[in-house]
């Protein structure tokens, strides 16, 4: 349909030309797709070795599979939500009391900087 329009409006030739950069476009934001699926993945692969650092330390000093598993139901219920993910609650600015929301870096409304709520919010 667009294709349609286009040379409609621009005449055929133009409608050829319009057609190639449209597809071309589309080649370039699949490109961008996989890109940011493959740093997705180096992600979670960085904090899966986080988390088995972690976990083969804690065994080590005695915790048990049941400990973990009693600690993630916790953690999972302390954003209000018991559904398997970690969620971030919004955080309060320490400079004009606005609340940012998580994964922001800045306060939108007045610019300070925000810290990073834990050592994993960095990650």
């Amino acid at each position: 349909m667009v294709d349609f329009l286009t040379g409609y409006v621009l005449g055929e030739r133009a409608a050829s030309r319009a057609a190639a950069m449209s597809r071309s476009a589309g080649a370039s934001a699949a490109s961008q797709v996989t890109g940011d699926l493959y740093d997705l993945g180096e992600r979670i692969d960085r904090l899966l070795l986080v988390v088995d650092a972690l976990w083969s330390m804690l065994k080590e000093r005695g915790y048990t599979d049941e400990d973990l598993a009693d600690r993630i139901r916790s953690i999972d219920a302390a954003d209000g939500s018991e559904d398997g993910a970690r969620r971030p609650r919004p955080r309060r600015c320490t400079k004009c009391q606005s609340m940012v929301e998580p994964g922001r870096h800045n306060c939108a409304f007045c610019g300070a900087e925000m810290e990073p709520g834990s050592a994993l919010d960095a990650i």
